[in-house]
């Protein structure tokens, strides 16, 4: 994802995964709110959970918000870790087929 291609309130996906061989994908919805630089001078980008969002509406309009809020600072550096609906899609395809030719591996506790 290039930040130019995010859009204000739009959905995007962060995928991530559990496993060393990635073949695990956890899909998390998140909406887009804000590009901003924090008084550190640290840039990113604000994204919240897409089922806060719909309850709540945006986490950085207003005074107080609930608990229920999810907010997500990404800096720029991980801005790759966030997609679109077809790269998420491509993503998770890549991930079935790298769980397929690995054995379908489970997830063992250290």
């Amino acid at each position: 994802m290039k930040a130019s291609d995010l859009k204000s309130g739009v959905t995007y996906f962060r995928v991530t995964f559990p496993d060393p061989d990635l073949t695990m994908p956890g899909v998390e919805p998140i909406v887009f709110l804000s590009e901003v630089t924090d008084d550190d001078g640290a840039h990113g980008f604000v994204f919240q959970d897409a089922m806060s969002f719909l309850r709540f509406g945006s986490g950085l309009e207003g005074d107080e918000q609930p608990e229920e809020v999810g907010l997500y600072f990404v800096p720029d550096d991980d801005l790759g870790t966030i997609s679109d609906l077809g790269e998420m899609v491509d993503e998770v395809n890549a991930a079935a087929q790298r769980a397929a030719s690995k054995g379908h591996p489970t997830l063992r506790p250290r």
